[in-house]
């Protein structure tokens, strides 16, 4: 078994490096977290067909208190950007969209962990203020998505509080949305600020895992 998963990981790693699919390298895979982006990033760019360019992960956007807020995938798009935080959890999710924690069971074990349309929203206006600094107002949308894995079982949503595969789709709030003139005049500067900023090296992501640690 162990030879035969070996054989399949040097596969992928070989269709990686030879820039076949670099989606599909095993280090992608590491963690729930990790796949569930990859996996929603896989749907952004092959099933509705979204330049890749265009889709950013793990950005890290400066704050103006000198530390860094994670955003886990934004979309930059003619009609304004998106931004995606990924839940790839199991078993039974129980909250309250006006509550901070919510609740996760697995069997009997039981997790509480922050509310993420709360987690989002703050992303959002992290990245709404360093668009501002660059003197650039565009409209921001805030989504949670959850792999279409576990139960999730949420009360009191508003009319922004976005949750695929569970009270939404994004196909249809796309659709529904207008181009945007702010954004067709920002677009590439937009992508010149932010693409720099997705998946850093090593030394910003360990900065960000302190200032976690210290809150």
């Amino acid at each position: 078994m162990n030879d035969l998963f070996s054989l399949i990981t040097d596969i992928l790693a070989f269709f990686s490096n030879h820039g076949i699919d670099k989606l599909l390298h095993p280090a992608e895979y590491k963690t729930a977290g990790s796949a569930g982006e990859r996996i929603f990033y896989r749907t952004l760019i092959k099933k509705f067909k979204i330049p890749e360019e265009q889709v950013l992960r793990n950005v890290y956007i400066p704050t103006r208190n000198g530390k860094t807020s994670e955003i886990d995938l934004i979309l930059v798009s003619k009609k304004g950007i998106f931004v995606f935080e990924v839940k790839n959890y199991g078993g039974n999710i129980y909250g309250d969209a006006t509550r901070e924690k919510w609740i996760q069971y697995l069997g009997s074990e039981k997790n509480y962990f922050y509310n993420p349309l709360l987690q989002n929203r703050n992303h959002a206006k992290y990245l709404d203020e360093f668009l501002k600094e660059n003197r650039i107002e565009i409209k921001i949308t805030p989504l949670v998505t959850t792999i279409s894995r576990g139960r999730w079982k949420i009360k009191n949503l508003g009319k922004k509080d976005y949750i695929l595969g569970l009270n939404c789709h994004f196909k249809n709030i796309y659709n529904k949305m207008p181009e945007s003139e702010s954004m067709r005049k920002n677009f590439n500067k937009i992508l010149k600020l932010l693409t720099p900023l997705s998946r850093p090296d090593e030394a910003i992501k360990e900065k960000h895992i302190r200032q976690l640690k210290t809150k």
